[in-house]
């Protein structure tokens, strides 16, 4: 009887760990089937139940954000959103949009190097939330409602708040890329 509960054990352990299930929100990350070895940790970002976890690969030359969950005790990331590599002054570098049954959350990173560029303003509903920026510098929106990020009306300012960039597809370009786009003087 004791052979078979041990038995019972290892397999409800491989089957959970085949499954993609961990003991911690990084373990569950790194175990997302598109983050391989090659993918190094940026940043992770976490808002109530959700976490979310910003990678990089050189090799790839991409980000992928990894979105973790949390059931009981255990962990386990099964989407993800992949961005290639930019040689852009100003970059999107992570984003996600989600909605469960449960939470809504929307996740926008940028990565500035711009001298120019002092600050990142997006649409939150009534208000728009605008957050400071240095060349080199990464800064990250975190939002608990789901939203698609090229609908957030992204803009980079100036320090005197003039527009340079905004966020979304080339006006007038059908096949344009969701990237930031100079705005003309």
């Amino acid at each position: 009887m004791k052979k078979v509960g041990i038995v019972f054990a290892l397999l409800l352990i491989v089957v959970v760990i085949f499954n993609g299930y961990r003991l911690t929100p990084l373990s569950a990350a790194k175990a997302n089937p598109f983050v391989t070895n090659d993918y190094e940790l940026v940043d992770k970002y976490h808002i109530d139940s959700s976490s979310f976890y910003l990678f990089k690969s050189e090799a790839k030359k991409e980000y992928i954000t990894v979105d973790v969950n949390q059931k009981n005790f255990m962990y386990r990331s099964s989407t993800s959103t992949s961005i290639p590599y930019s040689s852009d002054l100003l970059q999107t570098i992570g984003g996600f949009s989600i909605r469960y049954d449960d939470k809504e959350v929307t996740l926008f990173v940028v990565l500035s190097n711009d001298e120019e560029v002092t600050s990142i303003g997006i649409q939150t509903g009534n208000k728009d939330e605008i957050k400071n920026i240095t060349k080199g510098e990464t800064i990250h929106f975190l939002l608990p409602f789901s939203k698609q990020i090229d609908q957030l009306n992204a803009k980079a300012f100036d320090k005197e708040g003039n527009a340079l960039y905004y966020y979304g597809w080339n006006e007038g370009h059908i096949k344009s890329n969701l990237k930031w786009h100079k705005l003309k003087s």
